[in-house]
């Protein structure tokens, strides 16, 4: 058997543009395959739906800590790696329990669905704070402008960050984004290293002067001592401030991409804004932002679609690809913003699901209507082929979205 048995070039603007004929093939040839990953080595990647779901809500036979099945290192976190890489990467996505359910309780209430939908007249006023600078603007990039600020803005606030530093942000994060993965990872650690810096003063500043946001409540975890050490809640906050808005650009950003790209469906929504909902759901599973889940670590060995995997193998469930399994989906390469049922795996599933998937939705729900609702002749200001997708592994998003707002 070859060493690796299927060769995608998952970081190619030709797969970012059109993913479809990538998971064609990799559920007709090889749902079960074993792939080298930068930085990582060979890891086995799962795509059928159902083995993606199964292996998702295995804690037992899949785990998140590699001291769990005896390896000393996390996959990519090699010897080389300064402690702050290996700080800010030991956050509750990356734990068993009963880590990972101490540190999720810590924070799970700010993203409840009662917490969030609190939230939706801000999250509209911050929109259309965004649509009117955008209407004044001659030159609109929909990702810089509006699908960028607005997730930004969502997830300071609910940490309680100040809204002045919010630039610092898109600046950190956009150039860490950027660049091939490889490349992302030596230039990432002067950024980490500045963002860190700015948590810790700022951590410093709530417990001097608690303020409102959750940062202040996890200081005071914090201080309890038993619940959140200071390593952990600088990852905790980075994990939460990172994750927290870097998925919902995408959604929104590939979400207005999609749908402009689609004009019978956008027809068929701005005929019946009830349809937000469903529609937000589509475009989660057709264009997933997030491509994998995080690695996982076989605690036995297994048998998956024939293939052997060893105790200790890199395991990675291919979130995209499993909700394009035609064997699931009808026709998954047709954009239907009706589909029901829709049981996509965007938010992944199991014990380690998407902590904010509640606030993503509502944000994305709330981008979407009043984008649309504003500019209805919104169009695409370059042919399709020409938007560029970044070279992101695992993240599937636009660099530049530029649009003509054809305001009436």
């Amino acid at each position: 058997m070859a060493r690796h048995d299927l060769t995608l070039e998952l970081d190619s603007q030709a797969y970012k543009s059109n993913p479809f004929p990538t998971y064609a093939r990799m559920h007709a040839e090889s749902p079960v395959c074993r792939m080298k990953v930068p930085l990582v080595g060979r890891a086995w990647i799962v795509s059928p739906y159902d083995d993606v779901v199964a292996l998702l809500k295995d804690s037992e036979r899949f785990v998140q800590e590699p001291q769990n099945v005896g390896r000393r290192r996390r996959a990519g976190v090699g010897w080389w790696a300064p402690r702050l890489l290996r700080i800010l990467t030991e956050n509750m996505l990356g734990r068993d329990a009963p880590a990972h359910r101490r540190l999720r309780g810590l924070v799970e209430q700010a993203f409840s669905r009662r917490h969030v939908m609190g939230m939706r007249p801000r999250i509209e006023a911050i929109a259309d704070e965004l649509l009117d600078k955008m209407a004044a603007s001659q030159d609109v990039d929909l990702m810089r402008d509006y699908a960028r600020p607005l997730p930004l803005a969502v997830i300071t606030e609910l940490l309680g960050l100040p809204e002045e530093d919010r630039p610092k942000f898109t600046r950190w994060v956009r150039s860490m984004m950027r660049t091939p993965l490889v490349l992302r990872l030596l230039l990432s650690v002067p950024v980490m290293w500045q963002i860190s810096r700015y948590l810790r003063g700022q951590f410093e500043l709530c417990r001097e002067s608690p303020r409102e946001g959750l940062i202040s409540g996890l200081v005071e975890a914090e201080e309890a001592g038993s619940h959140l050490s200071e390593d952990e809640l600088l990852s905790m906050v980075f994990l939460l401030l990172l994750a927290g808005h870097e998925t919902t650009v995408h959604l929104i950003g590939g979400g207005t991409f999609t749908l402009l790209r689609h004009p019978t469906e956008l027809a068929k929504l701005k005929s019946d804004w009830s349809l937000v909902g469903s529609t937000v759901e589509e475009l989660l599973r057709y264009c997933t932002p997030v491509e994998f889940s995080s690695i996982k670590y076989a605690t036995e060995p297994m048998t998956i679609r024939g293939k052997e995997i060893a105790r200790g193998d890199y395991v990675l469930a291919a979130l995209a690809a499993a909700n394009c399994d035609p064997a699931r989906f009808e026709n998954p390469e047709r954009l239907d913003i009706e589909r029901t049922p829709n049981p996509h795996v965007a938010f992944g599933s199991g014990v380690h699901f998407c902590l904010g998937l509640q606030l993503a939705r509502l944000e994305a729900q709330i981008a979407l209507e009043r984008l649309f609702k504003r500019f209805p002749e919104l169009e695409l200001a370059v042919p399709a082929e020409n938007v560029k997708w970044l070279p992101a592994l695992g993240l599937r998003g636009l660099d530049a979205l530029p649009v003509n707002l054809r305001k009436t």
